[in-house]
């Protein structure tokens, strides 16, 4: 049995990356509702992301099963709200046909120890109302919902999530 492995994705697996990502998403945003279409783009532009923040593949074997983008710069684009001090995890998908086989943890993991690595007291996310598994793994994984951190946006609400990396909050 083939073991997961993540490391730093490469530009040439931006497209792969890409798919992946799309799949995982079209599950919350469906085909063909055009006002999630500009977001489901800005997700897949692993290639964009690439040349600016890390982008963490999660391998099956060889097989590039999921991807995750760790922002370590409060005042980088995909900051999303950061505060000094904090990474911030954004655009997590796995692919449908082998989500719930540790994926996602593994690449949560590999952002807070990358996290601690850059002294980071905290990492924050924010995640789809809908996203229901993703909200009990979060919070398995020691994150605390922060609700003045939620986001309304037009076509969506995302949920605000915090881990404290050094055990003073």
């Amino acid at each position: 049995m083939d073991t997961l492995m993540v490391r730093q994705l490469r530009q040439a697996e931006a497209p792969q990356a890409s798919a992946v990502l799309l799949a995982a998403y079209r599950q919350i945003y469906p085909e063909g509702e055009s006002s999630e279409e500009g977001y489901l783009h800005y997700v897949a532009d692993v290639g964009a992301r690439l040349s600016q923040v890390p982008v963490l593949g999660c391998f099956l074997g060889e097989r590039l099963i999921g991807s995750v983008t760790l922002v370590l710069d409060e005042a980088s684009e995909y900051a999303e709200g950061l505060q000094v001090g904090e990474a911030g995890i954004r655009m997590l998908g796995v692919d449908p046909k082998v989500q719930r086989h540790g994926a996602g943890r593994a690449l949560v993991t590999a952002c807070l120890d990358q996290a601690r690595a850059n002294q980071k007291h905290a990492v924050s996310l924010h995640t789809n109302v809908q996203m229901v598994q993703a909200q009990r793994l979060y919070e398995r994984m020691g994150f605390v919902r922060v609700p003045e951190r939620d986001l309304t946006l037009p076509q969506v609400k995302l949920l605000g999530y915090r881990r404290s990396l050094d055990g003073k909050e």
